[in-house]
């Protein structure tokens, strides 16, 4: 009876060993990930140092050395396994968390170019390979990287190619016969058949394809919860991956000022008439988002007279998943109108939205007489919205789900670290942001632009009056 009396004791002793490595390697596992990515603001590491790490360590060292009599030495193995299942609850979501930021930055540095190969609607191809020794044409005085395009495609099929003035000369060519089939970025055909249905009518998708670019750096780095910066907020047109260069359809800078806690949002229309900053040719904001989002960042740079520090590029999928994850959100509409695409109704005041209903209405502009400066303001109070939600305790609630809804959707070149410290500033100071809107204004007009040389299109002329009050009022932020 004894002997069995000490392999009961001596079992419970080895449980209550593992038990307490158990619950060390979690302390120290957590304890490293919170150190490493400086999640905790000092006030908030002594509070963990002290339920998290010493209590802990005191229980363990109870149950093992003092071996306390069975009720007490019951108590304190149930608060090691609560502490267990604890620690696992907070890896997971510090797992996530850092899993999330090494996704984002492994898609930051570079974007894709995706390729259409074009033929006539009426021949009989079917297949890229059958273009093999025929003949394609392209436009390089627009497409920076059609060599890159070509060099990528040979890979799939030989064919001769041939250089064309403009698309005009191109299509015409591929009508007469005089080419076999047309190489193009796909978003200079989206831009060339919204417009033009007989184009389109015309010419069928026979092969598309992708490369990828090194995105220059733009901006220097700061101490973000130091010094004022600016970020650039770029909206694709489009609902594939994020790197995908495409047309900026949302142009907004924020400056943010982290000692003040004062942010300014600046609209900027998309078809802001403006010089493209390296290609030096007059073309609209949103087309310069199909050369890169740093030709987009440089050119605004050179409007405002301003260095942009960061970058978010965003797709439509990024607003409809995030809404969705914060469970809607309430959006201040200055009209009663009905959206674009889906016809939803908003009515002038605040409106419950989820993820389509936002897209709407951040999308809509034919409901307003000054359709693309509302829907500037739009997105920014859209924005405001989606910050005044996000600051809600109950987005802890949320968490998980919100990072999954973001994954993918979108790409910066704000650092793991940096993002970090502003998050650490949040949870140390709590501060309520003071949030200013301004948009830019213009004239409107039409004009030949660098992307589309062969029509006229809509632009507006950019107001100077607009861009210096908002030179000026980035200038009292940053210097605050």
């Amino acid at each position: 009876m004894k002997l069995n009396n000490k392999k009961v004791k001596k079992a419970k002793r080895i449980f209550s060993i593992i038990i307490g490595i158990l619950l060390l390697v979690s302390i120290y596992i957590n304890t490293y990930l919170i150190i490493k990515y400086n999640v905790l603001p000092i006030k908030y590491l002594i509070v963990y140092g002290i339920f998290i790490v010493l209590i802990p360590i005191i229980l363990i060292f109870i149950t093992i050395f003092r071996r306390p009599k069975r009720f007490i030495r019951g108590i304190l193995t149930f608060f090691e396994i609560f502490y267990i299942i604890l620690l696992l609850v907070v890896f997971f979501y510090l797992n996530k968390t850092f899993n999330f930021l090494d996704d984002m930055s492994n898609n930051f540095g570079y974007e894709t170019k995706n390729y259409y190969v074009l033929v006539s609607s009426t021949s009989n191809y079917t297949k890229v390979d059958e273009l093999a020794n025929k003949k394609l044409g392209y436009a390089k005085n627009v497409d920076l990287s059609i060599d890159k395009a070509i060099e990528e495609l040979d890979k799939k099929v030989t064919a001769s190619h041939e250089e064309k003035n403009s698309y005009t000369d191109l299509f015409n060519s591929l009508q007469k016969d005089e080419i076999d089939g047309v190489l193009m970025i796909d978003s200079i055909y989206s831009l060339l058949t919204e417009d033009d249905e007989e184009l389109k009518s015309n010419t069928k998708i026979l092969y598309e394809f992708s490369i990828k670019e090194k995105v220059s750096e733009i901006g220097k780095d700061v101490n973000v919860t130091e010094d004022a910066f600016n970020v650039y907020i770029s909206g694709i047109d489009s609902y594939g991956k994020v790197t995908d260069k495409g047309r900026s359809d949302v142009n907004i800078v924020m400056s943010i000022n982290p000692k003040t806690h004062k942010i300014l949002m600046i609209n900027i229309p998309r078809d802001y008439f403006v010089n493209l900053n390296g290609i030096n040719e007059m073309d609209k904001l949103t087309h310069a988002g199909i050369y890169g989002v740093n030709v987009s960042a440089k050119t605004i740079e050179d409007l405002l007279g301003i260095d942009i520090n960061y970058y978010v590029k965003v797709n439509y999928n990024a607003l409809i998943k995030l809404v969705d994850a914060l469970d809607g959100v309430d959006v201040y509409s200055e009209y009663d109108f009905h959206s674009s695409e889906f016809n939803y109704k908003f009515v002038k005041g605040y409106n419950k939205v989820n993820g389509k209903m936002a897209l709407d209405f951040c999308r809509t502009r034919y409901a307003f007489t000054d359709g693309d400066r509302v829907r500037g303001e739009n997105q920014q109070r859209m924005i405001e919205a989606i910050i005044k939600k996000a600051n809600s305790p109950k987005i802890l609630v949320k968490y998980s789900d919100l990072l999954e809804a973001l994954e993918g959707t979108f790409t910066t070149n704000i650092s793991t670290e940096k993002i970090m410290n502003l998050v650490n500033m949040q949870l140390d100071k709590m501060p309520d942001w003071e949030i200013e809107s301004i948009s830019l204004n213009g004239s409107d007009g039409s004009e030949i632009t660098y992307s589309v040389p062969s029509m006229e299109l809509y632009v507006m002329y950019p107001d100077e009056e607009t861009i210096n009050n908002a030179k000026i009022k980035i200038q009292e932020l940053m210097g605050e």
